[in-house]
């Protein structure tokens, strides 16, 4: 069962990183748009995703906090139902 789990989370990882090279071009602090904010998602997890790909453990809370740049497009709402969804919170 690990081994699935672990193809699971490299596939995720994967899939994070290479986005994060897709959507380079739409990193703009100005830019309040859906790609921009998902450019960023994708840029503040990508050390994340390479830890994962490489089989070394990160802080997930501590990923999470540092998504603010991501907040101030999507809103807190979003951020707080996202911090849900990964910690599995009420």
């Amino acid at each position: 069962m690990t081994d699935h789990i672990d193809l699971e989370k490299r596939l995720l990882a994967a899939a994070i990183y290479e986005l994060r090279i897709l959507l380079a071009g739409h990193i703009d602090p100005d830019d309040d748009s859906p790609v921009s904010a998902a450019a960023w998602l994708a840029y503040l997890l990508h050390n994340q995703a390479l830890a994962a790909l490489e089989g070394k453990p990160f802080d997930v809370r501590a990923a999470l906090d540092g998504l603010g740049m991501v907040e101030r497009r999507t809103g807190s709402r979003w951020l707080q139902h996202f911090r849900q969804v990964v910690l599995s919170e009420a």
